[in-house]
């Protein structure tokens, strides 16, 4: 019998060896679609949004959602002429930032190029073509559409022409900085949204807003020296992010933390008793830090999300009706 229990250690030391041998899987970028984005780009994001569909939880949030075309006559005028469904009929969106107030959209989707060209024809301020492609232009917003090899570009006209220029290129041919890269091909496999890149604190919405609130000088002035970072989530049967902020120095990363930790730990005392499932939420919610990044990892059961968007709603139903 000792000869079972000689081979079973044998295995467990050789199982250990092998999977920490073993790196973890990440995500097969689309060549295509990132060598369209222009080398000065700052930040790239993903939405799989046919991969949300294909999971009972992402089904779920997704059917809760809004309707795009909602209260925006120019996207039902749109919806109503081309038949086109964003919510089905989107498969997946990547965004390129240029800077704080301009982007470029790559759009994968189904939809018949026909009846979209003849909508954005009659509706565009000018029609141009550049390098063969036919680019809708609303030279109001200086906004551009054009479509190649099935895909939808759309955004900022200078940066749409410089992917027309991309295209023509071979798909190894990718522009973007080296490090945006690097961040983008670390992201973990079966991540429906991720994103990376260069921003500040001063560029984010609503960034007035903690300025409001009595001692949040010393927040802020750490807050201000934030350079970008990155975001991964998947969702399966439940949710689960990591979310990673990069700041100038260290001890601001730690600052941040610590606080962050502490304002948790804080609420925790307050919603233990009156709010169980935003207690069980608080648990699925770590910051950690490493060197001059703070960490904020997310995992949610999909129950608890279902039931935390539940109450959301229903509090935002009776504040309306109040």
């Amino acid at each position: 019998m000792k000869w079972i229990v000689g081979v079973s250690v044998v295995a467990a030391v050789v199982f250990a060896v092998a999977t920490t041998t073993i790196p973890a899987q990440t995500i097969v970028p689309d060549p295509a679609v990132l060598k369209l984005f222009p080398a000065e780009t700052q930040g790239v994001a993903f939405v799989d949004l046919a991969g949300l569909r294909n999971t009972p939880l992402g089904m779920e949030i997704m059917a809760q959602g809004q309707p795009l075309a909602l209260g925006v006559p120019k996207i039902q005028d749109f919806v109503a002429a081309t038949g086109f469904n964003f919510r089905d009929d989107v498969d997946r969106v990547t965004i390129g930032r240029l800077d704080a107030r301009r982007a470029m959209f790559v759009i994968q989707a189904r939809y018949d190029q026909f009846k979209v060209e003849s909508y954005l024809a009659d509706h565009v301020t000018r029609l141009d073509t550049y390098m063969g492609r036919s680019i809708y232009e609303d030279r109001d917003h200086d906004f551009g559409v054009t479509f190649i090899d099935g895909l939808v570009i759309a955004g900022y006209t200078d940066a749409v022409k410089k992917a027309v220029e991309q295209a023509s290129l071979p798909a190894s041919s990718i522009a973007l900085r080296s490090d945006l890269m690097a961040a983008i091909r670390n992201f973990e496999a079966g991540s429906q949204v991720w994103a990376a890149g260069e921003f500040h604190f001063d560029e984010l919405p609503a960034t007035q807003l903690p300025q409001q609130a009595a001692g949040a000088g010393p927040i802020l002035e750490i807050l201000k020296t934030l350079q970008g970072g990155t975001y991964q989530m998947r969702v399966d049967t439940g949710i689960h992010a990591i979310a990673v902020a990069n700041f100038t120095s260290a001890e601001n990363a730690k600052t941040l933390s610590d606080l962050s930790r502490g304002l948790i730990g804080l609420v925790k005392t307050q919603v233990a008793v009156p709010n169980p499932d935003l207690l069980h939420a608080l648990d699925g919610l770590q910051v950690s830090n490493s060197g001059t990044q703070m960490v904020v990892n997310i995992d949610e059961p999909g129950d608890l999300v279902k039931k935390l968007r539940e109450l959301r709603q229903s509090r935002g139903l009776r504040r309306f009706r109040g």
